[in-house]
């Protein structure tokens, strides 16, 4: 179930999307036993009254008797949810709920510094008194706090967990999936009433939350930063062009978490994802099966999930070379690729296998020799561009790795960046009258792969 949770004394009578219901947070605004009657008579939907106090993440202002007494004269008014904190008197938990039967109960906790390990003992003093739903809200400081919160949903009846902060975000798209009795959205515009809160427009029009069940096939991109890729927006819109009951999400994952994050994943039944810096290497060993042109490149950009097994592949090379020779052909032509991490040597690889001739310049000069070792190319400093070059590919994070004297206008210049769309590099190429490839095209092109790779029984 869908709640919109509003931090205002007025509800919509038309709701263009499709939610199940929506929660009142009374102590978010001045409110009058009348007006909230008159809410809850000329609601489009059920509605969730909350009244929740300052140590639970809330602004209600009296004493906890007085709360308490509030609260029963709310209960008069027979609304169709209540949100009770499980932390309450259990006397008065226990009263209230038997008192109220035509009222589901949500019974609450929050945690907003970490994701408790005690999730289970949590769980088992909530269901004693039976409620609706156990609510768990908690922060989540690294992405396997969220997924454990998941897996937790998926293994409990009649809960509901909400991940709070950027790490958890993308955990509140998959609730649904693990089991989740009620998630939370707040309207477009509207102020959130916990961190890492989507909106409803989000939920539906990108991750089309009322399609999402427990068989809804799970993809994301993991790695660290995430937030620029437009890979939920591409992916999420081929699952949705295909019918596949599939939904793709961004987790922000380190080094350091990626091997609990793996196992993790597994159990919850993941089935493919994307891989970005700095994790393109580092997550070579724990991969099952890779192909043998990867593992030549030792860096993996897409994983399948299958029968508890990962399989591993990169698309980064066919995504960048498919880009360029959709306007030049790179057989005989010397490409210069600046940068030698895990998607330049994607590029090489696959730059080298359609006939090209390669130099490798980088900042730490070793890097650069090991990767023109591999694929019988040359190696040199960021101040050797050859000036004979014909294509020149930015693979390096800064915005402008090389002096701009070194780009003539004769060569065709790429940069894999994709957001900002033209970049500072790509503006300087423009000035020099070079022909450009944006790293859009790439991307998109690479998304295209990842896609043949994760569903080759769907897509043409």
């Amino acid at each position: 179930m869908l709640f919109l949770s509003v931090s205002h004394p007025d509800i919509p009578k038309h709701i263009e999307y499709q939610i199940d219901g929506i929660e009142l947070r009374l102590d978010l605004f001045h409110w009058e036993f009348e007006k909230v009657k008159y809410l809850l008579d000329r609601s489009p939907h059920p509605v969730m009254l909350t009244l929740r106090k300052k140590s639970q993440g809330g602004k209600f202002e009296g004493t906890e008797e007085e709360r308490e007494a509030v609260i029963l004269k709310l209960l008069a008014l027979q609304p169709p949810f209540f949100d009770l904190e499980g932390d309450m008197r259990p006397t008065f938990l226990e009263n209230t709920i038997k008192k109220f039967p035509k009222t589901k109960f949500v019974l609450s906790h929050h945690d907003f510094e970490k994701t408790p390990e005690n999730l289970e003992s949590i769980y088992q003093n909530f269901m004693r008194f039976h409620p609706f739903s156990c609510k768990i809200a908690a922060f989540a400081n690294a992405t396997n706090d969220a997924l454990k919160m998941l897996l937790f949903a998926k293994n409990h009846r009649n809960v509901s967990v909400i991940c709070m902060g950027e790490k958890g975000e993308f955990a509140r798209v998959l609730g649904k999936i693990a089991g989740n009795v009620i998630d939370y959205a707040v309207f477009e515009g509207q102020e959130k009433t916990g961190p890492g809160q989507l909106t409803a427009e989000e939920l539906i029009s990108i991750y089309r939350y009322p399609t999402l069940n427990e068989k809804t096939a799970i993809y994301g991109l993991i790695g660290n930063p995430v937030v620029k890729s437009p890979g939920h927006i591409h992916h999420n819109g081929v699952f949705r062009e295909k019918n596949v009951n599939a939904v793709y999400v961004k987790m922000i994952v380190n080094p350091e978490e990626l091997e609990e994050f793996l196992n993790l994943a597994k159990q919850l039944s993941f089935h493919g994802l994307s891989v970005t810096i700095p994790l393109k290497g580092k997550i070579v060993p724990f991969v099952d099966h890779i192909d043998p042109k990867t593992k030549q490149i030792g860096a993996i950009n897409t994983l399948r999930f299958e029968k508890n097994q990962l399989f591993g592949t990169n698309t980064d090379g066919v995504g960048a070379l498919d880009a360029i020779e959709s306007q030049l052909k790179v057989k005989g032509k010397e490409i210069v690729l600046i940068g030698a991490g895990g998607a330049a040597r994607g590029i090489a690889f696959e730059a080298l296998a359609r006939g090209a001739h390669l130099t490798i310049l980088n900042r730490t000069l070793e890097r650069a020799k090991e990767l023109a070792k591999e694929v019988n190319g040359k190696a040199g400093a960021l101040c050797d561009v050859p000036k004979d070059a014909d294509i020149l590919i930015n693979c390096s994070p800064d915005p402008i790795p090389i002096n701009p004297k070194q780009i003539t206008g004769h060569m065709l210049v790429m940069d894999i960046v994709y957001a900002p769309k033209e970049t500072e590099f790509l503006k300087v190429a423009l000035q020099k009258g070079c022909k450009i490839v944006y790293g859009e095209e790439m991307f998109y092109n690479q998304a295209q792969e990842q896609t043949r790779v994760w569903l080759s029984d769907i897509v043409d």
